[in-house]
C-alpha cells in the first residue's frame, strides 16, 4: 500500500479503479473508528471502482496506518486526511464517511480543508454532544448491538500490524475516552451553509446516533436526500452493505458527468 507522511505518522491507503483520465472523478471513502478502509467499504468498492477512482485510506492509528494525534482528536485527523486528499488531487472529488469517518468528512468541509463535489454520511452525526443535538447519544462500546466476539474480530484488523493487544490498549481505550471536543460538535445551523449535494444514509433503529439526528440534518441541509434503512441499527455499512452501496452509487451517478453505471445483476441483493 502507498503511504502518506503526516505530523503524527504515516497514513496507508489504496487507490482502486480507472486512472484519472478514464474516471468520472475521485471518491474518498472514510471508515468508522476501530475499523479499516477495506473492512468497512470492501463490499462497496467493487461497484464504485467501475466508474470512479476510489481513495481508500486507513484512518490514523488504524489498520496499517502508523501514529495518530493525541486523544485521536478528529480535527487533527481531518487535517491529516485532507492533506492526503490534496496531495493526490482528490480534494475536489466526492467524499463519503461512515460514522466517525462521516464526522471527519464534515470537519473537512466545515473548516474548508477540502472542497468536495458531494458529501455522503452513513450512520453519522453532526455532534456527539446531547446538549447540541437534543438527543441522547452514546460512545460506549457496551451499547453496540454487535456480535459477542466483535472485539476479537476487530482486533485482527489491527494487532498484526502492531502487537497483540494493540486494539484493546489503544483503539478501544481511545474510543472510550473520546469527548465531544475530541470528536465533533457542530451547531445544526452550520449545515445551512453547505450548498453541495448531501446524501444521508442511516439505520432506523441506530442505537448510537438515533435516526432523529439524521432527520434533523435532512431538515436543515439545503440540498439533501435521506435514506432510512428500516429496522437497522448502527454501522449500517456492516449490516446492509448492499443498501449503502446501491444508494451511494446512484447518488454519485446523478452528480457525475458521463454515462451512468449499468449495475451487474450479480451485485444486486435479492
Amino acid at each position: 500500500m502507498p503511504e502518506f507522511e503526516t505530523t503524527a505518522g504515516r497514513i496507508f491507503y489504496e487507490i482502486i479503479g480507472p486512472d484519472e483520465q478514464n474516471a468520472a472523478g475521485w471518491v474518498t471513502l472514510l471508515h468508522n473508528f476501530m475499523s479499516t478502509g477495506e473492512a468497512a467499504w470492501g463490499p462497496v468498492v467493487e461497484r464504485l471502482a467501475q466508474r470512479w477512482r476510489v481513495l481508500l485510506p486507513d484512518l490514523p492509528g488504524h489498520g496499517r496506518s502508523l501514529g495518530h494525534p493525541l486523544a485521536f482528536r478528529h480535527p487533527d485527523m481531518a487535517r491529516q486526511l485532507a492533506g492526503l486528499m490534496t496531495a493526490l488531487g482528490a480534494d475536489r472529488g466526492h467524499l463519503a464517511g461512515c460514522s466517525s469517518g462521516g464526522m471527519l468528512a464534515q470537519l473537512m468541509l466545515q473548516h474548508r480543508l477540502v472542497q468536495p463535489a458531494t458529501l455522503t454520511l452513513v450512520s453519522s452525526t453532526y455532534s456527539v454532544n446531547p446538549q447540541t443535538t437534543g438527543v441522547m447519544t452514546s460512545l460506549d462500546p457496551k451499547d453496540f448491538r454487535a456480535s459477542r466476539n466483535w472485539v476479537e474480530g476487530t482486533a485482527r484488523l489491527h494487532d498484526p500490524y502492531r502487537y497483540d493487544g494493540y486494539f484493546e490498549d489503544v483503539l478501544l481505550n481511545g474510543f472510550r475516552r473520546l469527548r465531544a471536543g475530541d470528536v465533533i460538535d457542530l451547531p445544526l445551523a452550520a449545515l445551512r451553509e453547505w450548498t453541495l449535494p448531501v446524501c444521508l444514509i442511516h439505520g432506523e433503529e441506530d442505537e448510537i446516533f438515533p435516526a432523529e439526528i439524521a432527520k434533523a440534518m435532512a431538515a436543515t441541509l439545503p440540498d439533501v436526500e435521506l435514506h432510512i434503512a428500516p429496522g437497522q441499527t448502527h454501522a449500517l455499512i456492516f449490516r446492509q452493505a448492499w443498501f449503502v452501496r446501491d444508494r451511494l452509487a446512484d447518488f454519485l451517478d446523478r452528480h457525475s458527468p458521463g454515462p451512468k453505471i449499468t449495475p451487474n445483476m450479480e451485485m444486486i441483493e435479492p
